[in-house]
């Protein structure tokens, strides 16, 4: 299926780095796994970056993807916002998705002026990431797969990028390497396309306690 072209100029447009989100303020845990010499080769930090991504599909996709389906349904979407802040329970996580989220909903309000987005800024207490990212595109009328496949590339971009500023990667070799990694996007998306809220859960643990740390550092480039 060929994706209609207001909807691609969409989806593109919410995933340019210039589309104001706070995404790259966020390295996902890279930074203090870096700092504590957790990771000491390349070899590694394209290990962890697979394993955060994976963690994005196994946990953050059935957010997306129910909320996509729930774009005109208020209620769900409150309901699935709460179950995310109960199932984040890493605070370093939990902050960063609830920054971000509140940014792209406010600046989608802005931006797009679709009424659904206006009036759901009122309603839900956390705006988690996952839930709002999948909520916008369905408003925008982007179908479920492309937004499935935005929301992981948009999350290697913002960990490849992060390593590039943490010095780990070159630019150009940060390009090669996001090539590479990005097209393992596909076997993600088969894997946990059709995974529910119930059955979301973390697959990489060992992440999700390095971002855990993060507070912990005496100096940081980034915010988790």
């Amino acid at each position: 299926m060929t994706l209609p072209t207001s909807a691609l100029l969409t989806v593109l447009q919410v995933s340019d780095s210039i589309f104001p989100t706070g995404g790259f303020a966020h390295s996902l845990g890279l930074e203090a796994a870096v700092r504590q010499k957790i990771l000491q080769t390349q070899g590694e930090i394209k290990d962890y970056i697979m394993c955060s991504l994976e963690n994005s599909g196994s946990f953050c996709l059935p957010f997306v993807r129910e909320a996509h389906d729930a774009c005109w349904d208020s209620e769900k979407l409150v309901e699935l916002d709460n179950l995310c802040e109960a199932c984040t329970t890493n605070h370093v996580a939990n902050r960063a998705s609830v920054r971000q989220g509140r940014s792209l909903l406010d600046t989608s309000s802005q931006a797009f002026r679709v009424e659904q987005i206006l009036e759901l800024k009122g309603l839900l207490e956390y705006c988690h990431h996952p839930v709002v990212f999948g909520f916008v595109c369905g408003a925008m009328g982007i179908d479920q797969l492309t937004t499935l496949t935005a929301y992981l590339f948009n999350s290697l971009r913002t960990i490849v990028a992060a390593a590039v500023r943490l010095d780990q990667f070159g630019a150009i070799q940060a390009q090669v390497v996001q090539s590479e990694l990005q097209s393992r996007i596909q076997e993600i998306l088969e894997r946990h396309r059709n995974r529910s809220t119930d059955d979301a859960c973390l697959l990489n643990p060992l992440v999700d306690v390095f971002q855990n740390t993060h507070d912990i550092m005496f100096s940081k480039l980034f915010y988790s």
